[in-house]
């Protein structure tokens, strides 16, 4: 085995044990990520295989190109002005792209682990006629459930990486923890890694096979941000999110928290025009506001109205609690 293929198959194992005695720990009490066996899968796509395994167990298996994919993804990004400046904060662009990295890598990860966690493969397992036990309520249809469970696990898996940055951040050797914006500045070297995987996840899944666009996908963890940032501007109320007013003082500290660190990274990886309906739509879920000017967030807006929906049908299936108060 070459020095290369070591430090791929060292990354993966290293994020699956990110996820499995970090991050959930720090959002679940449930010990479920202890049940998840990690694997590698010789592949030359950005892909995994989710499977239930023994008795209440999960085997995730991450394809062995997954790094290396998101590391070329990362090598086109815009590091001058203010990705350049916010890396020196950092320690400098290797130690900040770094941080990226394995962001995108973990972010990867949690994405299978919030499919397990949420209930995802056991309600997909009750849908297949081949395995189904034929006692759904209303059951969901494969294309919704498909859609709305990729945009779930998604945002999920955002929001626990971002509960989770100052740990991120003692995993990068090199790293500087110093200064009063390193908060901001590792947030937007998060959101880079994250983006860009989001990126290669939406071009590996077919919108025709009921897959959401790669642009609904970026706006949605927009959303995700948005609620990792301004909790207490959301209450959880019949499965989906509902915003109480703001006040000025509270708006002005999440808008300078997005310019500070989501915008930039935006823009480092060409994703942000605000003279754009799309970049109109971002800047809309950066104030709470609903996504109506673009096709892909009138898409998520339309896609929201099911959600409460698809919340009441997973209830049974739900492997931990965190959807029972995530971000209430």
């Amino acid at each position: 085995m070459g020095e290369e293929d070591l430090e791929t198959l060292t990354l993966i194992r290293v994020a699956g044990e990110f996820v499995t005695y970090v991050l959930f720990p720090g959002i679940d009490e449930t010990a479920f990520a202890e049940r998840i066996d990690w694997r590698h899968r010789e592949s030359a796509g950005l892909d995994a295989i989710i499977s239930p395994w023994r008795k209440d167990r999960y085997r995730i298996a991450i394809g062995t190109a997954v790094p290396d994919l998101i590391l070329s993804r990362l090598q086109a990004v815009n590091v001058e002005g203010e990705t350049a400046a916010r890396a020196e904060r950092l320690g400098g662009i290797e130690p900040a792209m770094t941080l990226a990295w394995f962001a995108g890598v973990a972010f990867f990860a949690t994405h299978e682990a919030c499919h397990a966690a949420a209930g995802h493969v056991a309600y997909q397992k009750a849908l297949n006629p081949e395995t189904s036990t034929g006692d759904l309520p209303r059951p969901l249809d494969l294309a919704t459930f498909r859609l709305l469970s990729e945009l779930e696990a998604d945002g999920a898996a955002a929001a626990s990486l971002l509960s989770a940055d100052y740990e991120l951040m003692r995993t990068i050797e090199g790293l500087s923890s110093d200064g009063d914006d390193r908060a901001d500045s590792a947030m937007m070297f998060i959101v880079i890694g994250v983006f860009a995987t989001l990126e290669l996840l939406a071009s590996e899944g077919p919108v025709e096979d009921g897959y959401p666009t790669p642009e609904t996908r970026y706006l949605n963890v927009v959303a995700a941000v948005f609620r990792h940032v301004a909790p207490h501007l959301l209450l959880l109320k019949s499965g989906d999110y509902v915003r109480r007013e703001a006040s000025g003082e509270e708006v002005q500290n999440v808008a300078n928290r997005f310019r500070h660190s989501v915008l930039p990274a935006l823009v480092a990886l060409n994703h942000f025009d605000v003279t754009t309906p799309f970049g109109e739509d971002i800047a809309a879920l950066l104030g709470g506001a609903v996504p109506n000017k673009s096709e892909a967030g009138r898409d998520l807006a339309r896609y929201s109205r099911n959600r409460a929906r698809f919340m009441r049908a997973l209830s049974g299936f739900r492997e931990t609690r965190m959807w029972d108060d995530f971000n209430d």
